[in-house]
């Protein structure tokens, strides 16, 4: 008898420590409180009730003990206290993700990289009825890497001729755009633009291979604009193998358009192959990217406007659509 009104004073104590911190931690939320409680039940009662018999009622009164606080305190009160602990969508909703830098222009590279953490999907159609697609990730924030692949007459009843291999990219920012100094990357890129011929094994428009950009931002009759400039060096070079200029200019149009330029002046690729740069006057190509979101755009590219190619009765037009995204 004196061990059971033991156990029944313990067990008020035990209640009555409960309630007290319930109500000194109201604004923690009481979930906060009931780790704090729990914590008191296993180490205050074990010194005192655990070792009167027995101990099956003492384990009992805690699971009731438990079980209570739990159902009635415990869950609704973890939403209240963990708000402030997990992201909450919401707080979000109105935040504007800056529009990822240029990569390219139309065929040319920028020295604009994507950002840490994001990535890209890149898909073009071109002459007949050909698809290409490429895939970048930003590993990091001045290094970014991308495979491509494509195939001709896939948008045609025929069968696809698909490339030989898969093409690789990879670029890295040197210097960051100052006031008075463009910023600088390095790359490389082995995807060629336009079908493969697996004759004079190349493609159409040669792949820009190593690769030295720059590029440099400013106002443009109140909107933003770039200049883009570089050398490259292309390993599709068996038969050309003289490095390469090329420049680029875009400038937005209104909150959602952008206007492409670029003219690359294709000095490793002459009349040597019969057929491409025949006519000396390099590639002159222009667009228009219309930014649905700030991650979708769909672009509309007049290539090839100087008809460089012998083969060439009219320009090359070809639809693009790009997609950036973030893994976080």
């Amino acid at each position: 008898m004196c061990g059971a009104k033991r156990l029944v004073n313990r067990v008020k104590q035990i209640n009555f420590k409960v309630t007290n911190r319930l109500r000194g931690h109201e604004h923690s939320g009481t979930a906060f409180a009931f780790l704090i409680t729990c914590c008191s039940l296993k180490t205050e009662s074990s010194k005192s009730v655990d070792r009167f018999p027995p101990l099956f009622y003492n384990r009992v009164v805690r699971w009731i003990l438990t079980s209570i606080l739990l159902l009635f305190f415990g869950i609704p009160s973890y939403g209240q206290y963990g708000q402030y602990e997990t992201s909450d969508d919401s707080l979000y909703a109105d935040v504007i993700v800056p529009r990822p830098e240029l990569r390219w222009v139309i065929d040319v590279p920028t020295a604009g990289i994507l950002p840490r953490g994001a990535f890209d999907m890149d898909m073009r159609t071109f002459p007949v009825g050909g698809v290409q697609t490429t895939l970048s990730i930003g590993l990091g924030h001045r290094f970014s890497v991308g495979v491509g692949y494509g195939a001709s007459r896939v948008l045609t009843d025929e069968e696809p001729d698909w490339n030989p291999q898969i093409e690789f990219l990879l670029k890295f920012r040197l210097h960051e755009e100052s006031e008075g100094f463009p910023a600088i990357s390095v790359g490389y890129s082995s995807v060629g633009f336009g079908p493969y011929d697996s004759e004079n094994e190349r493609y159409a428009v040669k792949s820009p291979g190593f690769y030295l950009a720059f590029s440099k931002n400013f106002g443009f009759y109140n909107n933003p604009a770039a200049w883009h400039g570089g050398v490259n060096y292309s390993l599709e070079n068996e038969n050309d193998n003289d490095p390469n200029l090329f420049v680029g200019f875009n400038a937005e149009v209104g909150p959602t358009m952008t206007f492409l330029a670029e003219y690359d002046f294709a000095i490793n690729d002459t009349e040597k192959y019969g057929v491409y740069g025949r006519q000396r006057r390099g590639y002159l190509n222009m667009g228009l990217a219309w930014y649905i979101t700030q991650e979708l755009s769909l672009e509309l590219d007049m290539k090839n406007l100087l008809r460089n190619r012998a083969d060439a009765d009219a320009i090359d037009r070809e639809i693009r659509l790009v997609y950036t995204e973030y893994f976080y």
